[in-house]
């Protein structure tokens, strides 16, 4: 028999005035007073009922539940005085809200319903397992709890010790728990860690864990910078509706500023905004900045967006630890368009110059800038239909100004030779049309100051691969591919380039990675023509336990030489240099990836890029080596407009690049530790260094950073950073940091 029937045959057979007990207890229990009014029922289950009839005291006793408007609460013993409407509760007293919050005491003295309480060693458990203990409390109409001297803390007790300090907790003297709005305010608190006092506040408010957004403080942050002196930023959170939220956040320093940090946000059916907005006193002046960009979803195949950023000056950017380091700021606005095998785009975009050494008149500003790219569906014969349309008009104050209609229709078809054989065949047309003024500028350095002019350059290309595959029973597969492609088109020359303006072609690096392309350079504004051959032999072993070795080894012959190539570039010859790539990855934890060029004549190195990576998430290693024979960058830093870049480069040109980059990091349970290095081996001299280390549990993080830059960024010194980051579960993070 449950405990609710034997509370009914209690009141059915009680010899102590029975009549009057079960009227009493059936007003209590049954009552018709509507939910939520003064004398809303009580319902409750027990192990023994006994009724005081002189004066007129319900005592239930055992497993006890009481439930009225919604709130229940469970007790070892309850006593109803039904003189005054007052309900006390003793022994592991539970008290659950409708919202599911639920409150443990000792001892609690309810009245009005169970809506108000007195309750003495309160206990409450949270979301995110937060807990908040007090010596005691009272509740006011079931949505207010006032508790005193609280102690709050999102940490998991010891299993060993419960009794021992969390990780970190807060103490106050007094706290208000305010249930209708989800928020948690202290008085005279004091931080934790450990049980050891480190910092102290005289008020200080925390929304409840359940909470996802809460308007209100949060955790400040404080430091010292060079540049800056002594700071301290206080952000408060507000939210705006459902969908939006913004940040305001003043800063107070001892150099510079006061300034003030804005963040706005909102969430629409179809987009999304996001603006970040700064402006305070630095180095005598007023400085600001803005940065701001949207999406927005016309409909399932259309959007809209954009990107506007800017500021005042570079340095501000740099003081207040904004955007630090940042060499330029790009605007756009764009539409684009997805389809089945499509994509269509047309933007403008706008530039900002950050650093000395840029001259803000010189940089471009592209409007419009139209794009369309297409792939068919494979047709009968497997084959496949490309075109790429685009046109784009570029303005310069100081340099060239170029408008671009460039159409790229292509055509592939793979097949199939005796003897396993794999080809594919590709046609292919670059045409484009130019007119430009101004060309005698940067970035081109040309002869004439103003061009129109068309050009068309059709390529045919046939590939071939022969794959030889050996598998075994216990040795994997092997795997010996000879690759040999045949590129058939016109002789371009070079007379036509001083005609061109070279937009898109700039940066040019022959690698395994562009072999096989019909033109090695990047864009189209410089075309590779002629016959020729390439050829390559690519050979790998795939072993079990995902053991592999793969390497190629390639070359390029033209039937003709080209003087479109500068010097050492690894294609000024009719043979090319010699590309090579090697992968080993021997273990899942150890991989060595290496490309290279050698030179044709020497075999002399002309470029090594290579990566070494150890270890798993215990330890990791990486290292990194690169080598190139040229600076490429010195054709631009050396030019000027009665310089042409020309075949004959500066001797700036010919001076080597060599840097290596080691980084190490390590989890040892809670602990993580990392470190890494860029050193220029030609200068010899470190570029960067930068270490960090951490310890996490279940409610509580703590970082250092350290981060030193070397190199002189826009006319400074180097820099260093010294971050100290404390992160408290369902408070947020501290943020203290040098510079």
């Amino acid at each position: 028999m449950t405990r609710t029937g034997r509370l009914l045959l209690l009141l059915a057979s009680s010899c102590l005035g029975g009549p009057v007990l079960a009227q009493s207890v059936g007003s209590l229990v049954s009552g018709p007073a509507p939910s939520g009014g003064k004398d809303a029922p009580v319902s409750f289950t027990s192990d023994s009922l006994s009724y005081d009839k002189n004066g007129n005291i319900i005592t239930a006793s055992g497993h006890v539940t009481a439930v009225q408007n919604g709130q229940t609460l469970h007790a070892d013993k309850v006593t109803i005085d039904r003189n005054t409407n007052i309900v006390t509760a003793s022994g592991h007293v539970v008290l659950v809200q409708p919202g599911g919050e639920t409150v443990y005491a000792d001892h609690v003295v309810l009245s009005d319903n169970m809506k108000n309480a007195v309750m003495k060693f309160v206990a409450a458990r949270l979301a995110q397992n937060a807990r908040i203990i007090a010596n005691g409390g009272r509740r006011y109409d079931g949505k207010i709890d006032e508790l005193s001297k609280p102690v709050y803390s999102a940490c998991t007790l010891c299993k060993d010790d419960p009794r021992a300090p969390p990780t970190w907790a807060i103490r106050a003297t007094s706290a208000t728990r305010d249930l209708e709005h989800k928020m948690i305010e202290f008085r005279n608190a004091t931080l934790l860690l450990k049980g050891v006092p480190v910092f102290w506040l005289p008020y200080m408010t925390e929304p409840d864990p359940s909470v996802k957004r809460q308007t209100g403080l949060l955790i400040p942050s404080a430091g010292a910078t060079s540049q800056l002196g002594a700071f301290i930023a206080i952000p408060y959170y507000i939210t705006l509706g459902k969908s939006a939220d913004l940040t305001l956040s003043p800063i107070f320093a001892t150099k510079q500023g006061p300034a003030l940090k804005a963040d706005y946000r909102q969430a629409f059916n179809q987009g999304t905004l996001d603006v970040r907005l700064s402006g305070g006193r630095d180095r005598g002046s007023f400085g600001s900045s803005i940065f701001a960009n949207g999406t927005f979803d016309i409909n399932e195949n259309w959007r809209t967006g954009f990107s506007f950023n800017h500021a005042s000056n570079p340095q501000y950017l740099d003081d207040f630890s904004i955007l630090p380091n940042a060499s330029y700021l790009e605007s756009n606005v764009y539409l684009e368009g997805f389809g089945a095998g499509s994509y269509a785009r047309i933007d403008a975009q706008t530039f900002q110059g950050l650093v000395a050494s840029v001259d803000q008149n010189k940089l471009p500003i592209v409007a419009p800038y139209g794009q369309y790219h297409f792939v068919s569906q494979p047709d009968r014969l497997g084959g496949t239909f490309h075109i790429d349309v685009n046109a784009f008009n570029v303005m310069r104050d100081v340099g060239t100004n170029t408008r671009r209609l460039a159409v790229i229709p292509a055509y592939s078809v793979p097949f199939t030779l005796p003897e396993g054989i794999v080809g594919t065949a590709r046609l292919q047309l670059d045409a484009a049309y130019y007119n430009a003024d101004k060309l005698n500028q940067q970035p081109n350095y040309s002869t004439v100051q103003q061009s129109s002019i068309a050009r068309a350059q059709p390529y045919g290309a046939v590939m071939l691969r022969w794959p030889f595959i050996r598998p075994t029973q216990n040795w994997g597969s092997q795997l010996i591919e000879p690759m040999v492609q045949l590129v058939v088109s016109p002789v371009t020359g070079i007379s036509d380039n001083d005609k061109i303006p070279n937009e898109d072609s700039l940066d040019l690096e022959f690698s395994d990675a562009n072999l096989f392309s019909l033109n090695r350079y990047p864009g189209i504004d410089r075309l590779e023509g002629g016959t020729r051959v390439d050829y390559a032999m690519h050979a790998a072993w795939y072993l079990p336990g995902g053991m592999t070795l793969d390497g190629l080894l390639g070359q390029s012959y033209r039937f003709h030489k080209d003087f479109v190539y500068l010097p050492a570039s690894g294609l000024e010859d009719n043979a090319s240099d010699i590309v090579t790539r090697l992968v080993v990855a021997p273990t899942p934890w150890f991989n060595v990836a290496y490309r290279g060029r050698l030179s044709h004549k020497t075999l002399g190195n002309r470029m090594t890029d290579l990566t070494a990576n150890f270890g798993d998430n215990r330890l990791k290693l990486s290292t990194g080596y690169l080598y190139t024979s040229t600076n490429p960058y010195a054709l631009y830093d050396d030019a000027t407009q009665s310089e042409a870049i020309t075949l004959d480069p500066p001797s700036s040109y010919f001076t080597s690049r060599k840097e290596i980059t080691a980084n190490i990091a390590t989890q040892l349970g809670p602990w993580s530790l990392s470190g890494g290095l860029q050193r220029n081996l030609e200068t010899d001299q470190f570029d960067e260094v930068n270490a960090s280390a951490g310890w996490q549990n279940d409610c509580f993080g703590v970082n250092v950073i350290f981060y030193k830059r070397f190199t002189s960024f826009n006319l400074d010194n180097g820099s260093t950073l010294v971050l100290l980051q404390l992160t408290f579960k369902t408070l947020g993070t501290v943020g203290f940091n040098a510079l």
